[in-house]
């Protein structure tokens, strides 16, 4: 008992020293490991207690040398105020309230000729139509599948078309998109094209024979 004693008075001057410090605060980790354990070698008595102890020196000794080469609690109090400051002085706005933001301001500076035309547009504008076009081709891909005919065969050509949009909606979304702009397209031009040679076939049929 009488040795516990001196070491016990040594481990408690080094502990209260390191909370005087802000290890709490700076190694919370660390912190309730030396915590969990001077509880324990408190109520542990003999060869016990003084194993625990060796094992709360070290951790104490080790968190000691991790402060000093860490800053100071000053420095961390200084931080965290800074960092409450800016906080308080930059109120948070929303993606969407950004977004109408820089909508306003392009609308309040539209710019003339050329430039006008040209300038470049903003990131979340650019972010919040590609969101919106994600969605427009994930309903879609969900509508057609719905509409996929019930007892279609294993190379039916409708089903393969839409297995194969399926796992492409589940393997790369950002490609399904631009896969279906493609697609879409196509069809805007075939039927330009379609629309421009009834005209032709109209004259034809008018002829007399």
């Amino acid at each position: 008992m009488t040795e516990a004693a001196p070491m016990n008075v040594v481990l408690d001057a080094l502990h209260e020293s390191l909370q005087a410090r802000g290890a709490a605060q700076l190694e919370p980790v660390e912190w309730h490991y030396i915590t969990v354990l001077s509880e324990r070698a408190r109520a542990q008595t003999g060869p016990a207690q003084r194993l625990l102890n060796d094992k709360l020196e070290m951790a104490l000794v080790r968190l000691k040398d991790t402060l000093d080469a860490a800053p100071t609690r000053a420095d961390f109090s200084k931080t965290k105020a800074q960092e409450k400051a800016c906080a308080q002085s930059t109120p948070a706005v929303s993606p969407l309230a950004a977004l109408l933001k820089d909508m306003q301001t392009e609308s309040a500076n539209p710019g003339t000729g050329i430039a006008s035309a040209w300038r470049v547009e903003s990131p979340r504008i650019r972010q919040f139509r590609k969101q919106l076009s994600q969605i427009s081709v994930q309903k879609q891909v969900s509508k057609a599948m719905a509409q996929a005919p019930q007892n279609a065969g294993p190379i039916n050509s409708h089903m393969l078309v839409l297995r194969s949009l399926g796992l492409m909606r589940v393997a790369s979304p950002d490609y399904l998109s631009r896969f279906m702009g493609y697609v879409d397209t196509l069809l805007f031009l075939e039927e330009a094209g379609q629309g421009k040679r009834v005209p032709g076939k109209a004259l034809a049929s008018s002829r007399p024979k």
